[in-house]
């Protein structure tokens, strides 16, 4: 069993002018074939006019010291950080960084992706 932070970031890509991107952090526990205990979820909410990966990596950063705990390692799609190789993000994020093989990584990605579209949709209907 090992403890992990999955992120997922939803809305990235140019609506009205400006990007709202909604950050989920996932602090949980898992083996290889399964989630074992989700410990802590959380958010980061950004409006803003650009989209550098500059921008991406401030704010996923900012979610990291948001969400605080202890963790093995970060889990993310490759595509959120435009397919940088993991290595580079690691060195940037100054946590090592894993994109999913296991079936329990998968899974754990897929809470934090669920929780980012499903926050960012529903502050999207509210008028946010």
């Amino acid at each position: 069993m090992v403890k992990v932070l999955a992120i997922d970031i939803s809305g990235r890509h140019h609506e009205n002018k400006e990007f709202f991107r909604v950050y989920a952090g996932v602090l949980l526990e898992i083996e290889a074939d399964r989630i074992v205990h989700v410990e802590k979820i959380d958010v980061l909410i950004k409006k803003e006019e650009s989209q550098k990966l500059r921008d991406i990596l401030k704010e996923t950063i900012e979610l990291i010291n948001k969400i605080g705990g202890e963790f093995e390692y970060i889990l993310c799609e490759k595509g959120e950080f435009f397919n940088l190789p993991k290595e580079q993000v690691s060195s940037i994020l100054k946590r090592h960084v894993i994109y999913p093989r296991t079936r329990g990584e998968k899974e754990a990605i897929n809470i934090a992706h669920h929780v980012s579209y499903s926050v960012r949709k529903l502050l999207l209907n509210e008028g946010f």
